[in-house]
């Protein structure tokens, strides 16, 4: 008998993961000859990571306090580590955590001994130490990578678990938990906000703002016509689709 709330998770997967953070990942690797993106490869790694992690363990620990760094670790050495056996290691999965999640988020930075980069040196050294400069190398790209295949290897495990109805109700209730996030300051402050922007004549109509004109940046500097700066991506690489949690509704269709 089909699982009804493993569908759920499924539509999530397939909407809210594969068209919002790993499209964005995709998107990246699109433009990265030009762009050399680094960091941006790190922040939607680790959230993914976050995620899932949380998708398995729950958003918070039983005494209902925060559990970001068990839920994170437990993906890289359980999942990830099935893709490259370096991220089983208990301390490379506490640095990933620590130095480069909570690092590039919290500090605007890797923290002490790591450098990342998507095109200085070949993906072969990532996660490899760098003798003469004392630092270990993230290959951006390659740990975005490890993490996609990780994530499918995952989500296969799910679906193999169909007839376990607790484990996936679990996993869904989980879900619900983290889409509602019943906060009471936070929803507070949510109201507070609504009723200022209302107040302001700050709303719209999202159905009739959709646009196909777009705003560019301007420079002052002078650019070769032949080499137009860049300033946004191509709307053919884009669906029109809200970067938002999902209501629990939307998990139906």
């Amino acid at each position: 008998m089909p699982n009804d709330n493993l569908q759920k998770l499924n539509n999530f997967f397939d909407n809210y993961i594969d068209q919002m953070l790993i499209k964005d990942i995709e998107l990246l690797k699109a433009r990265n000859d030009e762009l050399r993106f680094s960091y941006p490869y790190i922040l939607l790694t680790s959230s993914c990571i976050d995620m899932f992690g949380g998708i398995e363990k729950g958003f918070t620990s039983s005494d209902g306090h925060l559990n970001s760094k068990e839920r994170f670790m437990w993906f890289v050495q359980e999942w990830m580590g099935r893709v490259n056996n370096l991220y089983k290691e208990e301390s490379l999965a506490y640095l990933i955590y620590d130095s480069w999640r909570c690092g590039v988020s919290h500090q605007a930075t890797l923290k002490k001994g790591f450098e990342t980069s998507s095109y200085m040196h070949p993906r072969d050294k990532h996660l490899h130490y760098i003798e003469d400069n004392e630092r270990v190398y993230i290959h951006s790209i390659q740990f975005s990578e490890d993490m996609i295949e990780a994530q499918k290897l995952y989500r296969k495990h799910i679906n193999e678990n169909v007839s376990n109805s607790r484990y996936i109700d679990s996993l869904y209730q989980h879900l619900i938990d983290m889409i509602g996030d019943n906060n009471q300051r936070r929803t507070a402050h949510f109201n507070q906000l609504v009723g200022l922007l209302k107040n302001n004549n700050l709303t719209f109509k999202s159905l009739s703002s959709t646009s196909s004109t777009s705003t560019t940046t301007t420079t002052t500097s002078p650019v070769p016509a032949s080499n137009p700066p860049i300033t946004r991506l191509p709307d053919e690489l884009l669906n029109v689709k809200p970067s938002a949690a999902p209501d629990e509704d939307d998990l139906t269709n």
